[in-house]
């Protein structure tokens, strides 16, 4: 157990289909963990359970000692957990730095919030930082949503599917990004079908399928597990 996110036995159902049966999982502090699985396997469903958006079935969720249970999305935010959001969730009118200078304010007390320029730095965008969001291009629109992410100083930070769209230069940027977050005390969740992107930075991988978790392992060995290959090739491909 690593007292840090102990995830046991989580399930959910939506009227008898099953979305989530029984995962579990650790994940050490300073850990970039990325989550894999064909479309509809459960990785969003598992986001959601873990960020407060839907109450599990059944089993529970431990971050830092402390049960998630029946706490809503701002709550967990103060308590260390936020995530991040396929679509962009910026104000398009705000600049770059206001954005991350307003999007706290519903979160963390004011001593709990990321100091602005550090952000800035982290996520490599002090040079556009007086630019409305709108005028930025898509791959730095994907690095603030990491920023926004961060603001509320998390000690966890899911992130779902940040790089979807981008081409491989922006991919990497972002990926530059991801990579030194754990430096910063900064756990890490991902969600991504774009391997080339996720698999380098992650340090484990956890791979879902049918709401079941298929594999657990590092990144070179995910690469050749039969189970994995079967889940995204079928059975007569594998």
């Amino acid at each position: 157990m690593s007292g840090y996110l102990e995830v046991r036995d989580i399930a959910k159902r939506y009227s008898g289909v099953v979305a989530l049966g029984g995962v579990s999982f650790d994940m050490e502090p300073g850990e970039i963990l990325a989550v894999l699985g064909p479309n509809g396997s459960g990785k969003t469903t598992l986001f959601n359970v873990i960020s407060g958006f839907t109450q599990p079935s059944s089993g529970t969720i431990t971050f830092r000692g402390r049960s998630t249970a029946g706490k809503r999305p701002n709550q967990l935010v103060r308590n260390g957990i936020t995530r991040s959001f396929q679509q962009s969730m910026s104000f398009a009118s705000f600049t770059v730095r206001e954005n991350l200078e307003i999007a706290p304010q519903a979160g963390r007390s004011a001593d709990q919030r990321a100091n602005v320029d550090e952000l800035l730095d982290i996520c490599q965008l002090t040079g556009v930082a007086d630019m409305p969001s709108s005028s930025l291009p898509y791959g730095i629109q994907r690095q603030l949503g990491v920023a926004i992410a961060l603001s509320t100083a998390p000690q966890l930070v899911l992130l779902d599917e940040p790089a979807a769209g981008l081409s491989e230069t922006e991919a990497e940027a972002l990926a530059s990004v991801i990579r030194v977050l754990p430096e910063h005390d900064v756990g890490v969740i991902c969600i991504d079908h774009n391997l080339p992107f996720l698999l380098p930075i992650a340090h484990r991988v956890i791979v879902l399928d049918a709401g079941v978790k298929i594999f657990e392992g590092t990144p070179a060995e995910v690469r050749v597990s039969p189970p994995v290959i079967e889940a995204y090739l079928g059975a007569g491909n594998a």
